[in-house]
């Protein structure tokens, strides 16, 4: 199976001049998947909701891809702002012949919680007789995640990312999210890949280097131009890495269990200090 990682600077603000640069690459790509970058249909540095949500999309707008993957039976996956009555909601769509699903970013970075809503359920699909599982950008820093979204049968997760290159600059030639890419590969005997968007906005500089880290941890990357790259997915690595030794099974071996986020969110600490104000008035 092939994956096509296209990475690119979305016009900021925007929102069809995105869409359509979107489906160019769609109809031309000769890969099963197609992934692309976190929020890549209307740029990523938006100060508020009110200045994101003219480029807010429900899901009516993926139904340009809907007909492309019906006729082609290929999946398109990649990053939107998505309006849910009065909600946004940082999220990935995963658009393949058998249907669409929507995954809403359960682990919101930095602004992303003053513009958007948490979302709480993982998401998984089949493909090809494949599992497949999406997270987005900052969800990769958390591995427990990944480890639940293996263990309901995930061999590859894809990832849109929106990931800017911090002050402390890429180590060892590579940034944060392929470590984080190879990590999870490696710790769960899948394959993990991201595409990372280029460019600068507002301020922020977006690095590329997209990757497809295989279940060993090796990996391959892109460079930091705009760039559309299609690969092998090593599926056919991930029964021996998930077996490393005649003595180890690494869906078998944990011994912590992990459970899907509730979605249920703790008050802050200045809330429940207002409750026991008014509680003990009374």
């Amino acid at each position: 199976m092939k994956l096509d990682l296209t990475q690119f600077m979305p016009t900021f603000p925007g929102r069809e001049e995105n869409w359509a640069r979107i489906r160019a690459w769609a109809e031309r790509s000769p890969a099963d998947i197609v992934l692309f970058p976190e929020l890549s249909s209307c740029g990523y540095m938006y100060e508020d909701p009110k200045e994101i949500a003219p480029f807010a999309d429900t899901a009516e707008a993926l139904a340009p891809l809907e007909k492309l993957s019906a006729r082609t039976g290929q999946l398109f996956v990649g990053g939107f702002a998505e309006r849910a009555g009065d909600r946004l909601y940082n999220a990935a769509y995963a658009v393949g012949p058998e249907g669409t699903s929507v995954y809403r970013k359960i682990h919101l970075w930095n602004r992303e919680k003053l513009l958007f809503d948490e979302g709480s359920r993982p998401c998984v699909i089949d493909y090809q007789d494949r599992r497949i599982a999406i997270e987005i950008c900052y969800d990769l820093q958390f591995p427990e995640l990944a480890a639940y979204l293996s263990r309901q049968g995930a061999e590859l997760i894809l990832a849109p990312t929106s990931w800017a290159q911090d002050r402390h600059g890429p180590s060892h030639g590579l940034h944060p999210h392929a470590f984080l890419a190879m990590a999870s590969a490696y710790a769960y005997g899948i394959c993990v890949a991201v595409a990372n968007r280029t460019g600068r906005e507002r301020g922020a500089l977006f690095p590329g280097q997209s990757c497809l880290a295989g279940p060993w941890g090796e990996v391959a990357t892109l460079g930091s131009a705009e760039e559309s790259r299609v690969l092998d997915i090593p599926f056919g690595e991930i029964p021996e890495a998930r077996h490393p030794s005649p003595h180890n099974d690494l869906r078998t071996d944990p011994r912590m269990a992990i459970r899907p986020p509730s979605g249920r969110r703790k008050a802050s600490p200045q809330k429940t200090h207002a409750r026991r104000k008014r509680k003990r008035r009374t």
